[in-house]
């Protein structure tokens, strides 16, 4: 491996860390100006990205392969255990690089339109940038304490960004539930970072899975490790059943959801199983268990994005379920698919969020689909743009969604895992019909906004990165996944997962329109286009009557979705209330037990010693007397006894 093609690498790590320390220390005196440093920053890091990401992502020969490494300093040396901070490069780094520095910049783009009247201006645009520079350190890591690191302090920015309006209730909660929620995963990753170095004495990534290769890591050491890093992943990627924080992190502001809810964080969790892909497996019980946790989420996540009529939580419950795809995919052993539609949903994801932020700015901050309805005439920029957003995610084609979801589909079911494609293939349905619910019940049929309301397009820059996005939207599907056995894709991703491949006995397989492959697409778009037809025959026009009598008759249904199946109100019963209640017994036991036991051994201690200093007067004649009345008591004593 070379460091040639890397020279400019660590440029990507230190310009968002200055954009952040410059803005944190400079940018209240700049005020409206304070987005100047940070935007130039992460314009520069998207240039210098794509210069990374695009050679390896068409395979070139310096990233190809096993990539290009470059080290850039000992961080810890302690006997045997060394460890050093890298940049590593390959074509997974390479297809998160272009997904998070083009969604990042288009962000950073967004909000200066979308936070110009926020007397914090200057402090958002600071964690952004902490926020990107934390990202991308643990994409472009190459040592898992490293990308632990990193981990953290991608809590540590979504946290500060999710409570960005600390000042209001909901925000302080929401982000106090992200961070606790992800240290639960954390605790998991970080017990399965200690397996690998017992069993390694290293956290280099390519010494680890150079060692899974060669079978030093195999049975339940390997199912057990595995589960373990997948907590974390469970965590950041907001699976099943740490799921919870995800839907409340739409508190924060919409450039916010779009960064990190659809196109940064949410994805680490999905980058960390793939670039441990030979851990996994060498565990086909931890396989299964990926697999099974993906697509449960999936289609729970799908089925309550029915019922929701905040505009923000429907696409936060549709990140849900994408992401279940994304570890479906994985657990079967689809890793380049399950990457594909992790490229994928991060543009249209990213679109879909700025969109909706285009929409609260156009209503004047209402956020409920309901008061909505006949925007289409009045922005018409936003509606066509979530337009293709939307039909990319119901899996239509020709867009960027379809590709990547009927590669895994159709992966799932040719590698022997039927009932993942049929629960997805539902899904799929849900997820086109709950999406064109979204459009029918903002931009179509008669108007509900506020009369006083003045509904008005976006600035262009917010405008400009829905167009931008909705580009990638478009092509990227079939710019990356064409020809499906040999597009780009499969050139700069298959040497990453060739190591997984054979430990799983997967063959490249030369995929034919008139065989089973037509025959699964054919299956993926009937099922979106029915999905798709119910949501426009529902939510086109005015069926008030026939969508109430549809509620009437499933009621229990509805109201478990409208409630997430009642999850939320377990969580609270069992953590909150009786936890809370155990929690205070034991404060009580320590309170009064435990340290009245210590307490009381020192009051005794105290009061013995109290009561000892009053016979240390200094008098001799004290003393001599003490003698006396010793040597009298103790001559009675034996007078006593004798007789």
């Amino acid at each position: 491996m070379t460091d040639a093609p890397l020279s400019s690498a660590p440029l990507l790590l230190i310009l968002p860390l200055i954009g952040f320390a410059f803005t944190a220390a400079f940018g209240r005196r700049l005020g409206k100006r304070a987005h100047i440093v940070p935007l130039v920053a992460i314009a520069a890091v998207w240039v210098l990205a794509m210069g990374l990401a695009i050679p390896a992502l068409l395979g070139d020969p310096a990233l190809g392969g096993e990539g290009s490494s470059l080290t850039l300093f000992t961080w810890i040396a302690s006997g045997d255990l060394i460890f050093k901070v890298g940049i590593h490069v390959d074509g997974l780094t390479g297809a998160l690089l272009l997904v998070v520095t083009s969604v990042g910049a288009l962000v950073h783009l967004y909000s200066v339109g979308y936070m110009s009247h926020d007397g914090s201006y200057w402090r958002f645009f600071a964690y952004l940038n902490l926020f990107m520079f934390s990202m991308l350190l643990l994409v472009l890591a190459d040592n898992l304490l490293v990308v632990f690191a990193a981990w953290e302090l991608v809590g540590l920015s979504s946290y500060l960004l999710i409570g960005f309006w600390y000042t209001k209730r909901e925000p302080g909660l929401a982000s106090k539930k992200a961070f606790i929620t992800n240290r639960v995963g954390d605790v998991g990753f970080a017990l399965g970072l200690m397996g690998l170095v017992a069993v390694f004495g290293s956290l280099d990534i390519h010494t680890i899975l150079a060692g899974i290769e060669a079978g030093a890591l195999t049975g339940p050491a390997a199912t057990v490790i595995a589960l373990l890093v997948f907590c974390g992943a469970v965590g950041k990627s907001a699976q099943f059943p740490l799921h919870v924080w995800l839907p409340d992190a739409m508190e924060g502001p919409t450039p916010v959801s779009a960064l990190i809810h659809a196109a940064t964080m949410v994805n680490a969790g999905v980058y960390l199983v793939a670039r441990m892909s030979p851990l996994f497996a060498a565990s086909h019980e931890a396989m299964l268990i990926v697999a099974a946790i993906g697509i449960f989420t999936a289609i729970f996540a799908a089925s309550i994005a029915f019922t929701q009529t905040d505009i923000k939580r429907v696409l936060a419950f549709s990140t849900l379920s994408q992401l279940g795809y994304m570890f479906a995919a994985l657990g079967v052993g689809a890793w380049i698919p399950a990457i594909f539609h992790l490229i994928t949903h991060g543009f249209f994801k990213g679109l879909l969020f700025l969109g909706s932020g285009s929409v609260i700015h156009a209503v004047d901050g209402e956020q409920e689909m309901p008061k909505m309805g006949g925007l289409a005439r009045k922005i018409p920029i936003t509606y066509a743009t979530m337009l293709i957003g939307t039909i990319a995610i119901a899996g239509l084609p020709p867009l960027a969604g379809f590709w990547s979801k009927d590669e895994i589909l159709g992966e799932a079911f040719k590698f022997g895992f039927g009932w993942v494609w049929l629960v997805g293939l539902l899904v799929a349905g849900m997820t086109a019909f709950y999406m064109f619910r979204l459009i029918g019940m903002t931009f179509w049929g008669e108007s509900r906004v506020n009369p006083t309301v003045h509904v008005h397009e976006s600035p262009w820059t917010m405008t400009l990165p829905l167009v931008a996005l909705a580009v990638p939207t478009i092509v990227a599907g079939f710019l990356l996944g064409y020809p499906f056995a040999d597009g780009i894709l499969v050139h700069g991703l298959e040497p990453v997962f060739a190591p997984a491949n054979e430990l799983l006995g997967h063959e490249h397989e030369a995929w034919t329109l008139f065989g089973i492959d037509g025959l699964l697409m054919l299956a993926s778009v009937t099922i979106a286009a029915i999905g798709t037809a119910i949501g426009i025959r529902l939510f086109g026009s005015d069926h008030s009557q026939l969508l109430s009598s549809i509620t009437t008759r499933l009621r229990p249904l509805y109201e478990g979705s409208r409630s997430r199946w009642y999850f939320d109100d377990l969580n609270d019963l069992v953590f909150v209330q009786a936890g809370g209640r155990v929690a205070r017994a034991l404060w009580w036991f320590d309170r009064r037990v435990v340290d009245g036991a210590v307490n009381g051994v020192g009051t005794i201690a105290s009061s013995s010693g109290r009561g000892l200093r009053q016979i240390q007067t200094g008098r001799v004649q004290n003393y001599a007397l003490g003698i006396a009345v010793g040597l009298i008591a103790m001559v009675i004593i034996y007078l006593m006894v004798a007789a």
